[in-house]
């Protein structure tokens, strides 16, 4: 029984092959992987940590010596549709969050049990989604599912080893004549929706989630339960969009088509208003690298434009986050006015 080591182990025939540094550490050479596991208790179960090279020898062993230590524990058995209805019926789930999570994990069609499902699984069934963002998110959704399930129902998770791919940072910036192709094409609830994403710089689900009662005249506040960081934000309207909010009725002031949940047709409404347009090739976050773009040309603060898109990872970050409470509402609204008088005129006829 050698000791493994970096060079050893990328020449080991196929088999199991047992660590003499670490008792009952071991790493399975199969004709397409390297796995690492631990052997525990009377009945020898065995125990998947990982894989080579994804996992290092290191970090393995480390692993190991962990999942040694730990008293093993019969694990109650249950299938994954049944492990995943259990995960979206947790009560910390925001609405949007939920509704995001129940699409991102309908790419896993598994019904075995939750314990059988390989890394080999995992892989196959992300390499099935088109979309390099698509297989990105899930992935990063199916991580969060089964990082929930241990030590509930499995010691170690599938998806241990998988990278997801590089995602190209986007540049897209609507020009002034893509705004007016637009605006006349933005209608009912999504153009409104739109419309007001342009306008304010925020985020689709803050607009989408607003309700009448977090709108004080010209201000915005959200809670801190549909902000994106867990803040609470408030954030400046300029008379555009506050001629463009709908009636301030209770609930939601955005509905969805069937019930009175809120709106959540973005997808096939984009689409539709890019073909009526004829622009396409950008996405709704994109209206806020316009927004901040745009803020910027107009010489705008920088500090000013992220209190506006509530950043906290730019200029409001360290000493300046915790010593300057300072709200800069004065400066905001006056950059939104700013701002809305500098759009093309097509958008702001309201303002003459």
């Amino acid at each position: 029984m050698p000791n493994l080591t970096d060079i050893s182990v990328q020449k080991l025939q196929p088999g199991l092959h047992f660590d003499e540094k670490v008792k009952n550490f071991a790493i399975r050479v199969g004709k397409n992987r390297r796995t690492w596991i631990v052997v525990k208790g009377e009945n020898r179960t065995k125990i998947t940590l990982g894989h080579y090279p994804a996992m290092s020898l290191s970090e393995a062993r480390k692993r190991a010596m962990l999942a040694l230590a730990t008293p093993t524990q019969e694990k109650v058995r249950i299938s994954f549709p049944d492990a995943v209805q259990e995960f979206l019926g947790l009560s910390r789930w925001r609405f949007h969050s939920k509704r995001v999570l129940t699409s991102s994990l309908k790419h896993f069609k598994w019904t075995k049990p939750l314990d059988k499902i390989t890394y080999d699984d995992v892989v196959t069934a992300l390499n099935a989604i088109e979309g390099s963002s698509a297989r990105s998110h899930a992935l990063k959704d199916i991580k969060t599912f089964f990082n929930w399930a241990i030590p509930r129902y499995l010691s170690t998770s599938p998806c241990v080893g998988i990278k997801a791919e590089p995602q190209a940072s986007r540049s897209r910036v609507l020009t002034d004549d893509e705004i007016k192709a637009l605006w006349p094409h933005c209608e009912g609830t999504f153009g409104t929706i739109f419309k007001l994403l342009l306008l304010t710089g925020q985020r689709k689900t803050e607009i989408g989630l607003l309700k009448g009662e977090y709108i004080k005249g010209d201000k915005v506040t959200l809670p801190p339960t549909i902000v994106k960081n867990k803040r609470e934000h408030t954030f400046p309207l300029g008379p555009l969009a506050q001629s463009l909010l709908p009636e301030k009725n209770r609930g939601y002031l955005f509905n969805a088509t069937e019930g009175d949940g809120p709106y959540n047709g973005y997808a096939y409404h984009l689409k539709k208003l890019q073909k009526a347009s004829g622009t396409d090739n950008f996405t709704l976050h994109d209206l806020r690298r316009t927004f901040s773009t745009r803020m910027a040309m107009l010489s705008v603060p920088i500090h000013v434009t992220e209190k506006i898109l509530n950043h906290v990872s730019g200029t409001h970050t360290g000493v300046q986050a915790i010593y300057n409470r300072y709200s800069y509402q004065n400066e905001m609204s006056e950059a939104v006015l700013l701002y809305e008088h500098d759009l093309p005129p097509e958008t702001s006829r309201v303002l003459m």
